[in-house]
């Protein structure tokens, strides 16, 4: 009879634990956007790989990755809101309320017009960007962000991951401004860079492969402009711990 009762036991704490195994889901979207929109993508976990071609829409591949309790009651949201493609890895209706798990781990691969602004903004999700023009605003909390190939204005953030960026065109009054805490920063600019350069660390050092006239320098921050000259642009680039190197 104990044994019966431990068995039933085993059963009852089995099954909890099967009704919560992952699943996968795939979803395969396309949105038009004519080149100069803007793409806004808000996720939590899972990588992030967005990439400029030469085209009229987005192309939206993802795979979410969760119990399927999880699955059926928080979606994949994606609409147009004019000229901007919205992507919200984890929506819930208002009505939920729950205080359950909601988040649904998300790996996006995304093909968006060449000249398409993006505004992203991740938690613990690794986020690659190639070959787009624009202006772009991209944030991540504790995963790395590499920026390859992009041309325009750029805001990003990091809480402590590495941010690695390569403008591959500078245009005038163009600014790259990064702000981690803990994360390593690189940044590569072509030679006919031109704009000031602002450098602020608790701890990090900045080294560059490009001639800096100084400014100004103290124990924890430096002015300077690139070689080039100042065109309203340039670099802004914060760190707590983290080293900086400028690149060519």
């Amino acid at each position: 009879m104990r044994h019966a009762v431990i068995a039933l036991a085993l059963c009852a704490l089995a099954a909890p634990a099967a009704q919560a195994q992952t699943e996968t889901e795939h979803v395969d979207r396309s949105v038009r956007l004519e080149p100069g929109g803007t793409l806004k993508l808000k996720t939590f976990s899972g990588r992030v790989t967005i990439t400029g071609m030469d085209r009229q829409d987005v192309a939206i591949d993802a795979v979410r990755r969760a119990p399927r309790e999880r699955l059926n009651r928080i979606h994949l949201d994606i609409h147009s809101e004019g000229s901007t493609v919205v992507v919200e890895a984890n929506h819930r209706d208002r009505s939920d309320w729950s205080d359950r798990d909601n988040v649904v781990e998300t790996d996006f691969d995304i093909k968006v017009p060449r000249r398409t602004n993006l505004d992203v903004t991740g938690f613990s999700s690794p986020i690659d960007v190639k070959d787009v023009e624009g202006s772009h605003k991209v944030s991540t909390f504790s995963s790395h962000m590499r920026l390859d190939a992009v041309t325009g204005s750029i805001k990003a953030h990091s809480f402590s991951g590495s941010v690695d960026i390569r403008a591959s065109g500078w245009q005038d009054r163009q600014s790259i401004d990064v702000d981690t805490f803990s994360g390593s920063i690189v940044v590569r600019v072509p030679d006919s860079a031109r704009g000031s350069v602002t450098f602020n660390s608790f701890s990090g050092q900045l080294t560059s492969d490009l001639p800096l006239t100084l400014r100004t320098s103290g124990r924890r921050s430096l002015r300077a402009t690139l070689a080039g000259g100042d065109s309203g642009g340039g670099l802004t680039l914060k760190t707590f711990s983290g080293n900086v190197r400028i690149e060519r």
